[in-house]
């Protein structure tokens, strides 16, 4: 995954958790409205019963004085304390006609209201909000039965202040809308939450995906370096296995030609090339008799890089290289290891001394490093990889020296590898290039 398919995850993640955060905010809003609506019309009914049944109280009342008349109920409703913001009262007869004023202006039926659902309600109320500077109002419309109960004898209207009533519904907005909000902080927060962890699993899924196929892609390019790097395995071992006897013979008779004193400096010179060859040769084939034998000891670190660097002469003789080792490991390896090693560093060292101009320097590090991986690093004072050496400098038959096979860090990292370990260019520039193999 780019970067630029991150940020995009990310933001689709974000855009989707807003479109959730506006969904409940949105779900939130119309409950509120739709509670808002019933718990005033609750509160509405509340209070028309509440005057209608101290109406009623009072009705009740004259009968046992032996008053039957609702006028006189009518009265003394209008006079109780609890309903000092009583603006008008009217008696209507069963068929809301013939109103009988009592207090204040004639209270016509509004034409929302009508007789029949009146009587089929019993009780009608109406909160009504006038101008700003009017107050609120409450009318109430009530059924009356007659004494034998079998129908209505007449129909009380009154109407009142209802500026407590505003109040109230004023406090209950305010109650709802903290209540809406707390909701929405909790519920918002636990979606934030729960979308949250699971686009971050998503992510860490992918992440997950985008590494296996790293290591699969790696492991892929390893195996077909591992297909072609066996290839020329087999070669050099055949190689290795066909030249061992004629350089045998050869030497003999390189030797003979010197002790003759015919042309004794090209032959001291072939005979030298010829004792490297045959190390070379003899060292191969003590390495394979060790990987197939059973005799084990070990040797640490400490004591095999020093060995390399005696390995070395030609180089120093000739071109004035001087190999420089620092050993801050005392790790212990076995000997089937420590060849494999040997041959690892040794094959870093001349890279690095060809490499590197005459008279400098070429340095190699033993450290302990994190995880207790054993990290060794080689280091030239050469102009560096250029970007597509750098890209196929483990690929195999490709050189970038005149000559060259291309066949030695191919083979180097195949051995490394055979040993659990990793090869790597870890720097190149101006001033040098560093190998580290990991172990």
């Amino acid at each position: 995954m780019t970067l630029t398919d991150l940020k995009q995850l990310r933001l689709k993640a974000f855009l989707g958790i807003l479109a959730a955060l506006a969904v409940l905010l949105a779900a939130l809003v119309l409950t509120q409205l739709g509670l808002r609506e019933e718990l005033r019309e609750l509160l509405v009914q509340r209070e028309g019963r509440v005057i209608v049944g101290l109406f009623e109280g009072r009705m009740s009342a004259l009968k046992a004085e032996g008053n039957e008349d609702p006028l006189f109920a009518a009265v003394d409703l209008a006079a109780m304390p609890q309903l000092s913001g009583l603006r008008s009262v009217a008696l209507y007869d069963a068929e809301g006609r013939f109103p009988t004023r009592l207090i204040g202006a004639e209270l016509t039926l509004a034409p929302s209201v009508s007789v029949e659902q009146i009587l089929a309600e019993r009780v009608r109320v109406e909160y009504v909000v006038g101008a700003e500077d009017q107050p609120a109002v409450l009318r109430v419309f009530a059924a009356l039965r007659d004494e034998v109960g079998q129908g209505v004898s007449s129909i009380l209207a009154l109407e009142t202040e209802a500026e407590d009533l505003r109040a109230e519904f004023g406090r209950m907005d305010e109650t709802l809308k903290g209540r809406a909000g707390w909701i929405l902080l909790v519920s918002g927060g636990a979606l934030l939450a729960v979308l949250s962890a699971a686009f971050y699993s998503l992510a860490q899924a992918n992440r997950r995906l985008v590494n296996q196929r790293i290591r699969l892609e790696k492991a892929n390019r390893e195996l077909t370096l591992a297909a072609r790097t066996g290839a020329v395995g087999a070669v050099a071992s055949h190689l290795v296995h066909g030249l061992r006897s004629p350089l045998t013979g050869l030497q003999q008779f390189i030797r003979g030609i010197s002790r003759e004193g015919n042309s004794a400096e090209e032959a001291r010179e072939a005979e030298a090339a010829l004792r490297r060859m045959k190390a070379m040769i003899d060292e191969v084939v003590g390495i394979l008799r060790d990987e197939g034998g059973v005799s084990d000891f070990e040797i640490s670190v400490a004591e095999l890089l020093p060995m390399v660097a005696r390995r070395m002469p030609e180089h120093r003789a000739i071109r004035g290289v001087t190999v420089v080792v620092r050993s801050q490991s005392q790790r212990v390896l076995t000997n089937k290891v420590g060849n494999l090693l040997l041959l690892i560093v040794e094959n870093l060292l001349t890279n690095a001394a060809e490499a590197s101009p005459d008279g400098s320097t070429v340095e190699v590090t033993a450290i302990e490093g994190e995880g207790g991986r054993l990290e060794i690093r080689v280091k030239d004072q050469g102009e560096g990889l250029s970007e597509t050496s750098l890209n196929t400098v483990f690929e195999p038959v490709i050189s970038t020296k005149p000559g060259g096979s291309g066949l030695g860090l191919a083979i180097t990292r195949r051995l490394a590898l055979s040993i659990e370990g990793e090869l790597i260019v870890q720097s190149t520039g101006l001033k040098g290039t560093v190998f580290l193999l990991t172990l």
